[in-house]
């Protein structure tokens, strides 16, 4: 039986049921609300995510873009020089030409930035960027990147040098003077340096000097019996410390009242990018071998009384780092920035002073080494450091020290006990003052050497000692890395660098565009017959530990072994300087990214 009261009591609950459901479909209705809008942020940050990914790609499509102009990949359009074909010297990519408006921008690029829009196709509807895809810059399509290019190192376009001069035949107490003749009879030469501070590049060359020659003519004068050797030193202090040799000689006179000729061996040099050009209006280099060896090879000036200033021009330095920004954009208004510091190459100018360059003393003790130079006999053997590519002419062979020397130029003028009939073009030097940083000392060309070793590994070029190379590079294009840490024989076809721990063995016929360096206590041989020729540079420098195997880190005390180079072996051979095959050896380590960050 139910109560009466019950029901009444209950009366005010009506319609809670109502309202509970209503309450609890609200909360269904706030959590279904939810899981939308999650799902609606979530899928909005994936979209970002994903855009943002596509720019930081596209940033990093143009650091790379960037690298492969800057290795020489891309021909620039318009050319620099249109009387000169793309490949030529004057149209290849450089630091000062990438970091120059006028040269990094086409004409008409309005940019104040040199972002290498002669070598990068920016888009003509999006024209602050290179458009990637093949659809052209639109509304639903921007993805791109945009690059600028600057100097993180600030080497601007000042120069500063000082010129010092010295004669091989001089007055006793002065070695930039030679006087011929005596009393009141004579013929005086002199040369006076000079100090260039702050000299402005900027428009890519400047007008300058190196110095003078003084000649006096005293009474009737005097004869100049005998070619006399002189060599200026251009010291550079800025934006880097280095030197350069301009080398030549004063030449015999006709008469005694006379002013003698001068034969430079080089109209043109290069000195960390700055090219020096001596203005004497010259046509092709001479060749005065009819006055017997060593050759009096290169550009002959005309001397008259009084000053004669070495005038010549002085091009801008070339930094050895660029910094690349570089700006991606993708869909969305995406944008991701990447910086990232090119290195010129890894070993700061890998290059030697001579077409054919010997390191080390006249003999060592510990372990017992002689110096050691026989040319080969064959009168088809020819040495030359006249560049095949340019005007710069070096040394056709090169030593570090003056006995040295003698011992060369005595084998090249025929006299035993390794008399020379081939021909030398240009005159051997001791190169000493002009030796590079990687080339100063064991410790250091051992770091490089090991530097190198890492390349070939990963590459696929290192042989371990006993291991015969499968290649040697290629040679048509002159690239790729060789390392062999041991003795090792080379025939055949090869290109790039290649580097030799141990005795290398020329054999047959063979053919080499780029830089050879070896700096085992073996040097270098010569078996069998045929035909050799190399083109670019080769450098014998041995020292003690220079296997990698041997693990043994040369001191910085330790002094070279005497350089061991023999062709007596049979065969022709001829080693020619050429430049852009040393530029193209470079290319396995050169233009490398030393670190990316995101800005």
């Amino acid at each position: 039986m139910i109560k009466a009261g019950l029901t009444s009591e209950r009366k005010n609950e009506k319609g809670a049921a109502m309202v509970m459901a209503l309450m609890i479909s609200f909360l269904l209705l706030a959590a279904s609300a939810g899981l939308l809008l999650e799902s609606t942020l979530n899928t909005q940050n994936v979209s970002d995510a994903t855009a943002e990914q596509e720019a930081y790609n596209a940033a990093e499509s143009g650091i790379q873009s960037a690298v492969n102009v800057l290795r020489g990949n891309i021909a620039p359009n318009p050319l620099l020089d249109t009387t000169k074909p793309a490949t030529d010297a004057a149209n290849k990519i450089n630091f000062v030409r990438a970091l120059t408006l006028s040269t990094s921008n086409k004409s008409g690029d309005t940019s104040t930035s040199a972002r290498l829009s002669r070598w990068l196709t920016y888009d003509g509807t999006c024209t602050d960027r290179v458009v990637l895809g093949s659809s052209g810059c639109t509304v639903s399509n921007n993805y791109g990147f945009s690059v600028t290019m600057s100097d993180p190192d600030n080497t601007g376009s000042q120069v500063s040098y000082t010129t010092t001069g010295k004669f091989f035949d001089s007055d006793l107490t002065d070695v930039t003077q030679k006087t011929y003749g005596s009393g009141l009879n004579t013929l005086v030469v002199k040369y006076t340096g000079t100090t260039q501070t702050d000299l402005n590049t900027a428009s890519g060359a400047a007008s300058t000097n190196f110095g003078k020659f003084t000649l006096a003519i005293n009474g009737t004068g005097a004869t100049i019996s005998a070619f006399n050797r002189f060599e200026i030193q251009i010291h550079m202090t800025k934006p880097y410390t280095e030197t350069r040799v301009i080398r030549g000689y004063v030449e015999t006179n006709s008469a005694p009242g006379n002013p003698p000729k001068i034969i430079f061996d080089a109209q043109t040099f290069t000195l960390q990018g700055s090219v020096m050009t001596l203005n004497f209006s010259w046509g092709l280099p001479v060749n005065q071998a009819i006055i017997g060896p060593p050759q009096r090879y290169g550009y002959e000036a005309n001397m008259s009384a009084g000053d004669n200033v070495i005038t010549g021009t002085m091009g801008s330095p070339e930094p050895i780092r660029v910094l690349i920004r570089s700006t991606g954009y993708g869909p969305r208004g995406a944008v991701k920035r990447l910086e990232a510091i090119i290195q010129k190459d890894s070993f700061n100018d890998l290059n030697a002073p001579a077409t054919l360059t010997l390191v080390g003393p006249t003999s060592t003790t510990s372990p017992s080494t002689t110096f050691n130079f026989n040319p080969g006999s064959s009168t088809v053997t020819v040495y030359s450091g006249d560049d095949v590519v340019s005007t710069d002419i070096i040394p056709p062979i090169g030593v570090v020290n003056g006995s040295n020397l003698n011992t060369v130029e005595d084998s090249v003028s025929g006299l035993p006990p390794h008399p020379f009939n081939g021909t030398v073009i240009g005159p051997p030097s001791d190169v000493s003052t002009e030796v590079p940083d990687w080339l100063a000392s064991p410790y250091a060309l051992d770091a490089t050497i090991k530097g190198l070793a890492n390349v070939a590994q990963s590459s696929g070029g290192f042989y371990p000692s006993g291991m015969t190379p499968t290649s040697w590079g290629n040679n048509s294009a002159g690239t790729g890395v060789t390392f062999c840490d041991g003795n090792c024989t080379f025939s055949g076809n090869g290109g790039g660098i290649l580097v030799v721990a141990g005795t290398l063995t020329l054999n047959g016929n063979f053919s080499f565009n780029g830089m050879i360096i070896v700096t085992g206590q073996g040097g270098i041989t010569r078996s069998g017959g045929g035909n050799g020729t190399i083109q670019g540079n080769i450098v014998v420098a041995p020292y003690v530990g220079s296997r990698i195997q041997d693990n043994i880190d040369p001191a910085t005390t330790d002094t070279f072994l005497s350089p061991q180079y023999d062709l007596s072996g049979g065969g022709n051979s001829t080693v020619v300087y050429n430049s852009k095959n040393l530029g193209t050896s470079m290319v396995a380590v050169s233009n490398y990214a030393m670190g990316v960050v995101e800005k």
